[in-house]
């Protein structure tokens, strides 16, 4: 079982692996849209506080000149400014010689170092509005400027300004989410994966242990066979001067011992077969009544050498769907245990009938019978109610099996009922089929 386990580990590993990925990949792709979002957001705003303050320019100037201003445009002009400072935003109003019009309470950068920024304005830039990032230390910044002419034809030049600190620690918090996310992702996965993988892989140990199991009953079933062959032969061998005739009884007993070798083979490789989804299941009309009767005269024969008496009660035109070839073999092993496990001058009766679901047919012997307890058991491979009786009777230990599965194959179903020493009543329930035209 280490390759299962290992296999498990494969699966869980492999499973947690596209899922770390595809955990990333949306992960990445929405942090990288909210990032986005937010450098948008703020650019828009700072454009739109710049085009506001470059509105307010005609009012400073007139202020400025000693003109009359009205309260109301006092007024106006500080509770603007004022929701700047709340909103985290800094400015400054430069004319063309780069004289301070009107500016913030503070400023987060000198203002040289603004004026060099503002002359990027100038050299090249073919937009509106400039968008610059500043970053030294701890100090990170995004600057929108712009410039205006003023109705006397003398150029203006607005910059506003934002801290950046907010906006990265939203975006720092983002990525510690998705790592977050991530990990605890991944160990959901891992955990669920493995048991997930655990439970699929319940059918495949199943089959390599019954593979397991049935490779060491094959091998004990063919070692006696072989033990016996190679000690008749060893006689054989050691008596050279014997002629063939004095060593018939060393040489029939190989012989026997090959033919239900020859047996159990066939018998494996039906099972082999059927275990791979090799064997073809025929879907056919099949005349139910006319193979019970086929199968009863090939096996007259056998049970009359016991003094059996093969007794039909058949209704005319049982017809079922399925392979007629496997369902006579199904009659042929159901009939074949009943004549072996039966004593000799006693009945075995076998009766066809239809019922509501489709057709029913019955096989009762006056056998030995089976313990209630091993009943259930008498379907798996090689198993025997009684070891030595079926050895001397020839027989496998695999015919209940192939019936089973033949069953199985053909939605049917397989009733067994047994008593000790009275006997065993097998009955077979198979949907009706369509008669042959």
């Amino acid at each position: 079982m280490l390759s299962l386990n290992k296999l498990r580990i494969n699966l869980t590993l492999m499973n947690t692996g596209v899922l770390i990925g595809l955990l990333l990949f949306i992960s990445i792709f929405l942090y990288v849209v909210l990032s986005m979002d937010v450098e948008t957001n703020v650019n828009n705003n700072l454009k739109i506080y710049c085009s506001q303050l470059a509105n307010e320019i005609e009012y400073l100037e007139r202020q400025e000149a000693g003109e009359a201003v009205t309260e109301e445009e006092k007024q106006g002009y500080f509770e603007y400014t004022r929701s700047l400072v709340q909103n985290n935003i800094a400015y400054v109003i430069f004319d063309q010689q780069f004289g301070v019009l009107d500016q913030s309470y503070s400023l987060p950068l000198e203002e040289a170092k603004l004026v060099e920024i503002s002359k990027h304005y100038f050299a090249g830039n073919k937009e509106k509005y400039l968008i610059s990032n500043y970053k030294q230390g701890d100090k990170d910044y995004k600057i929108c400027t712009y410039a205006v002419v003023n109705k006397n034809g003398e150029l203006k030049i607005v910059q506003a300004m934002k801290n950046m600190a907010s906006e990265r620690s939203l975006l720092g918090n983002a990525q510690e989410m998705v790592g977050f996310t991530i990990l605890i992702g991944a160990s959901l996965s891992f955990l669920g994966g493995y048991f997930l993988s655990g439970r699929s892989l319940i059918p495949i140990k199943k089959s390599v242990e019954r593979q397991q199991e049935f490779l060491a009953d094959a091998s004990h079933e063919l070692r006696t066979p072989i033990a016996v062959i190679q000690t008749n032969l060893e006689v054989v061998k050691a008596s050279t001067d014997e002629s063939v005739e004095s060593q018939l009884t060393w040489i029939n007993n190989a012989y026997d011992e090959i033919q239900w070798m020859q047996h159990i083979v066939e018998d494996l490789m039906f099972l082999a077969r059927a275990d791979s989804g090799d064997m073809v299941v025929q879907q056919e009309p099949v005349d139910l009544t006319y193979a019970i009767k086929v199968v009863c005269e090939k096996m007259a024969p056998i049970a009359g050498k016991k003094g059996i008496a093969l007794i039909n009660k058949l209704e005319d035109d049982l017809i079922i769907t399925g392979d007629e070839k496997q369902i006579t073999q199904l009659l042929v092993i159901l009939l074949d245990n009943a004549i072996k496990y039966s004593g000799e001058n006693t009945i075995i009766r076998i009766i066809g009938k239809q019922t509501l679901q489709g057709v029913a047919v019955e096989v009762i012997d006056q056998g030995i019978g089976i313990p209630k307890d091993e009943i259930s058991k008498v379907t798996q491979r090689f198993y025997r109610v009684d070891k030595a009786r079926s050895r001397t009777e020839g027989g496998t230990g695999l015919g209940l099996s192939i019936a089973n599965w033949i069953v199985d194959e053909h939605h049917a179903g397989m009733i067994i009922e047994s008593e000790e020493k009275k006997g065993t009543r097998i009955i077979l329930n198979f949907d009706k089929g369509v008669e042959k035209k």
